[in-house]
């Protein structure tokens, strides 16, 4: 396994999977019947990566880049009051500019699948939920360069947690766990910050701090998890970004975003745009 193409697995996995709808913070669950659905397409668009001491450094000798386009598909589905069935998917395209050995590496194809579920065990004064989701690695091909994934299934635990602040229209979240990957891939702790506001019934907004600490060997026998000896890190991030959503009419929704690598270490630097279409049934 190649440095350039650890380099470019490490890119892609920095790209955005989805976020949370318009309407509701994460811990909040959907009800029984109900569900939400949305379309997201994202750019991703990166000539700089974060190096090992996390600063910023060209991507390659030359003027190598890597961009991507992608549509996702995220859906929650209320299978009881309490009880959410989540699941995302995702097709597109990845490039890689590599003016060294070839001029253009491209892929094109379907992604991974994630399916889980989160219980809402709390309603007052803080929404707390527990999350289990598991990754399908439907997407990889060892023959594909750039890759669409690792080839290796995930198991990811997380506790989410939301509050609202009214008589403000305004609610805060935060999430984290642990992410136990396949194959020779390191670990991760997830986590996720995000202040959300309705300043018009037709109009929501959020800003947020999206980030995996990816763990070393001495981490995880420190924190008791065992099977650590052999390991591929693909380095630490975080992200910031803006969502903004606006009411189309009925159960329709707008949106817009945008984010951006403000740290990390063995990490492409780059920042995503994207445009989703979200529709509600309660």
């Amino acid at each position: 396994m190649s440095c350039r193409w650890l380099l470019t697995l490490a890119i892609f996995l920095s790209l955005p999977m989805g976020d949370h709808s318009p309407a509701w913070a994460g811990a909040w669950s959907q009800e029984k019947g109900s569900y939400y659905a949305k379309f997201s397409g994202i750019f991703y668009s990166s000539d700089e990566v974060y190096n090992d001491m996390g600063k910023r450094d060209p991507l390659g000798a030359d003027e190598d880049r890597f961009d991507s386009r992608q549509g996702f598909f995220y859906l929650e589905y209320g299978l009881l009051d309490r009880l959410t069935l989540v699941a995302q998917m995702n097709a597109g395209e990845l490039v890689f500019q590599d003016t060294l050995v070839v001029k253009w590496r491209r892929t094109r194809g379907t992604g991974d699948v994630d399916l889980g579920g989160k219980y809402q065990l709390v309603d007052d004064p803080i929404v707390i939920a527990p999350m289990v989701s598991f990754k399908l690695p439907t997407g990889y091909d060892q023959k594909r360069d750039p890759a669409l994934g690792t080839g290796e299934p995930d198991l990811e635990f997380r506790m989410l947690a939301a509050r609202s602040l009214y008589p403000w229209p305004l609610y805060i979240g935060a999430e984290s766990g642990l992410r136990l990957r396949g194959g020779p891939y390191s670990n991760q702790v997830p986590y996720f910050l995000e202040v959300g506001a309705t300043p018009h019934p037709r109009v929501f907004a959020k800003a947020y701090l999206d980030g995996k600490n990816t763990l070393t060997a001495g981490e995880e026998e420190s924190a008791g998890i065992v099977g650590a000896s052999v390991q591929v890190s693909e380095g630490d991030y975080t992200k910031a970004g803006v969502n903004v959503a606006l009411h189309a009419g009925g159960p329709v929704w707008v949106e817009v975003l945008w984010e951006s690598l403000v740290a990390g270490e063995n990490i492409g630097a780059g920042k995503s745009w994207g445009i989703g279409v979200s529709y509600s049934y309660r």
